[in-house]
């Protein structure tokens, strides 16, 4: 009998750690364009789970305020935006609940996102409109 209670407390603890693990995971990330590849880390929310239900993304992406691109999708996303303070170069971000936004520059603001994650190195593309790929890795 002793054996077989801690035999169901290995598995039974097996069981939790694999579901916390699973859980905690998230799947990896990279934003494509002609002229790099970066990766991409990301926030753990509705949001980014709800981002990651439309890879693999093919998109233009538009300059704005000469410090972001960004585009409007045909779908809306789950959004909990907050006031964020500082928008940090490689930010990607929601903006309203269909505005995906990622950030060249950084700067101080007053507006709202809701945080998806954040591309690591990412440089200022060359031309105001942009062909970006976002694809699981």
């Amino acid at each position: 009998m002793k054996y077989h209670y801690i035999l169901f407390i290995v598995l039974l603890s097996m069981l939790f750690s694999t579901s916390t693990y699973a859980d905690n995971t998230t799947d990896s990330v990279k934003l494509i364009t002609d002229e790099a590849e970066y990766d991409v880390e990301l926030e753990d929310n509705p949001t980014t789970k709800a981002f990651l239900d439309l890879l693999p993304l093919e998109v233009d992406i538009d300059d704005l305020n000469s410090n972001e691109k960004f585009v409007s999708l045909n779908t809306t996303l789950t959004s909990k935006p907050e006031k964020v303070n500082q928008i940090n170069s490689g930010d990607l971000m929601l903006y309203g609940d269909d505005c995906i936004v990622v950030f060249y520059e950084s700067f101080n603001t007053s507006y709202e996102y809701t945080r998806i994650g954040h591309v690591k190195n990412f440089k200022k593309p060359e031309n105001d409109k942009v062909k970006v790929k976002f694809v699981k890795k």
